[in-house]
C-alpha cells in the first residue's frame, strides 16, 4: 500500500506542484494534475476497500460508467455541441472562416466517424485499413493533446498571484476605429483590477505597459486607444508606458521589454514579476511565447462571452499547433510508421 501511494499520490502531487510553480505554461502541468488526480481517486478506493467494499464500489462504479461513456460516446457529443455552438455564435457574430470553425470541426467528424465505419465494416484491404488507423491515431493523438492544452489552460488562469509584481502588460486587440472594443475593454479591466489588488493587499503599483501598435483599419495605436480609455474612466495610475510599434504577441513581449529597459532602467524581464493581461482563452499561448523568449509571466486573464470561447479557444491551439509543430510532426511520423506495423506483418506473412 506505500508503494500505491508513493507512485500514486506522493509522486503526481510533487511533480504537478513542481511544474505548476516553474513551468505552468508546460503541457506537463496539466499532464501531471490528471496524474494526481486519478492517483487520488486509486488511493481513495483502494483506502475505502479496506472499510466496506460497498463504499468502495459505490465510489468508483460512477466515474468509471462517466469514462467509459465518454471514451465510446463522447465524439457524438462533441459534434453536437459543436452544431449547436456554431448556431448560437452566428446569432451574434458576422460570417468569417474563424467564426466557422466549429462547424468545420463538426463537419469533419462526421466525415471521419463515417469513413471509418464503412472501411472497418466493408473493406478488407490491408492498406487502406493501416491508412484509416494511422488517422485514427492521429485524431486520438491531438484529441488529448486538446485536453491537456485546455486543462493547463484553465490551471494557468487560476494560479494565484500572492506577491507584488513589477510589470503588467495589457495586450492589444483590435480597434473600432480609434475606440477600443469590449474584448480590449475587458483586457484593460483585468488589469486596472489587478493593479488595485496590489496597492491594497501590498500598498505596490506596478508599472503598466499598454502594448500595441496601429493596424492598417486602426486611425490610432492601439496602445494610445488604450490609454485614452484609461483616462476617459477616471482611472488613476502611478506609472504607464506606452509600446505602439507591435503587431503580434511576441513583439508585445518583445518591445515592452524594450520600453521598460528605455523607461525604468532595467536589464531586462527575466528578474522581474511580469503578468499578462488579455483574455482567458489567450493567455496560455500568450504564455508560451514569453517562457520561448526566457520570460517567466504570470496572467490574468479577462471574461470572454460564453457562446465565443469555444471558436476563440479552437482558434488558439491551433495557433499552439503551429508554434510546436516540428514536436508535433515527429509524433505523428512516429504513429504513422507503427499504424504501418500491421501491413508489414501481412507482406511478410
Amino acid at each position: 500500500m506505500l508503494l500505491i501511494i508513493s507512485l500514486f499520490l506522493i509522486l503526481p502531487c510533487f511533480l504537478f506542484l513542481y511544474w505548476f510553480n516553474q513551468k505552468p505554461t508546460s503541457l506537463l502541468t496539466g499532464g501531471f494534475f490528471l496524474y494526481l488526480l486519478g492517483g487520488i481517486f486509486l488511493v481513495t478506493v483502494l483506502l475505502l476497500e479496506k472499510f466496506s467494499q460497498s463504499l468502495a464500489l459505490l465510489l468508483a462504479l460512477p466515474v468509471i460508467l462517466v469514462l467509459l461513456v465518454c471514451g465510446l460516446f463522447g465524439i457524438y457529443g462533441i459534434i453536437i455541441a459543436l452544431f449547436w455552438n456554431e448556431g448560437v455564435l452566428l446569432k451574434h457574430e458576422r460570417p468569417s472562416f474563424s467564426n466557422f470553425l466549429p462547424l468545420i470541426i463538426a463537419t469533419a467528424l462526421i466525415f471521419f466517424e463515417i469513413s471509418l465505419f464503412f472501411v472497418t465494416t466493408k473493406l478488407s484491404n490491408t492498406v487502406i485499413l493501416s491508412l484509416f488507423g494511422f488517422l485514427n491515431l492521429a485524431v486520438f493523438y491531438f484529441g488529448f493533446i486538446f485536453i491537456l492544452y485546455s486543462l493547463t489552460c484553465l490551471l494557468f488562469n487560476l494560479f494565484p498571484l500572492n506577491q507584488p509584481v513589477d510589470y503588467i502588460i495589457v495586450l492589444g486587440a483590435g480597434l473600432n476605429k480609434d475606440k477600443v472594443t469590449p474584448l480590449l475593454a475587458s483586457r484593460i479591466q483585468a488589469a486596472i483590477t489587478l493593479y488595485h489588488k496590489q496597492e491594497e493587499r501590498f500598498n505596490h503599483q506596478p508599472t503598466l505597459i499598454l502594448s500595441g501598435g496601429q493596424g492598417a483599419d486602426e486611425e490610432i495605436s492601439e496602445a494610445l486607444a488604450m490609454a485614452n480609455y484609461i483616462h476617459e474612466e477616471g482611472y488613476q495610475l502611478n506609472t504607464l508606458h506606452l509600446e505602439d510599434k507591435s503587431t503580434n504577441t511576441r513583439e508585445n513581449l518583445i518591445f515592452s521589454e524594450k520600453i521598460a529597459r528605455e523607461q525604468d532602467g532595467i536589464s531586462s524581464f527575466k528578474n522581474k514579476r511580469v503578468v499578462l493581461a488579455t483574455n482567458n482563452y489567450h493567455l496560455l499561448r500568450a504564455g508560451k511565447l514569453a517562457a520561448e523568449q526566457g520570460i517567466k509571466v504570470r496572467g490574468v486573464g479577462s471574461k470572454t462571452r460564453l457562446y465565443y470561447l469555444p471558436t476563440a479557444f479552437i482558434r488558439e491551439y491551433v495557433g499552439y499547433l503551429v508554434m510546436t509543430k516540428k514536436k508535433h510532426l515527429w509524433v505523428i511520423i512516429s504513429l504513422f510508421i507503427l499504424s504501418l506495423i500491421p501491413l508489414l506483418l501481412t507482406l511478410l506473412t
